[in-house]
């Protein structure tokens, strides 16, 4: 799975983990662990900000910087995807990739 997005969008790195913030995958990364554990942390962060607003569907979380975009996707009740890229320009096509893998494996 994390090659077919490397090669449909041209990201830099994406990485794959559960719940819990085990590593199942990832790609080109340095500190999968560590990224996993961060990444999870926001998911729950986000969460309880979202059902404090009466949403209770968190499906995905878009950090961008000056050069750096983060996407974070709930893949199913206990999968996220991260996907990063230092070009912010591949946003749609990230997006669109992303949602429709996404939708291949729920």
């Amino acid at each position: 799975m994390l090659q077919q997005i490397i090669e449909n969008t041209g990201i830099e790195s994406a990485l794959l983990f559960d719940a819990n913030s085990n590593v199942i995958d990832s790609y080109n990364m340095d500190t999968p662990k560590r990224i996993a554990a961060m990444s999870n942390t926001i998911f729950e962060m986000c969460k309880g900000l979202t059902e404090d607003l009466k949403e209770n569907n968190l499906n995905q979380i878009i950090i961008k910087g000056e050069a750096l975009l983060i996407i974070g996707n709930k893949i199913n009740n206990d999968k996220y995807l991260v996907s990063i890229t230092k070009d912010i320009t591949k946003l749609g096509l990230l997006l669109k990739v992303v949602d429709n893998l996404s939708n291949e494996l729920i």
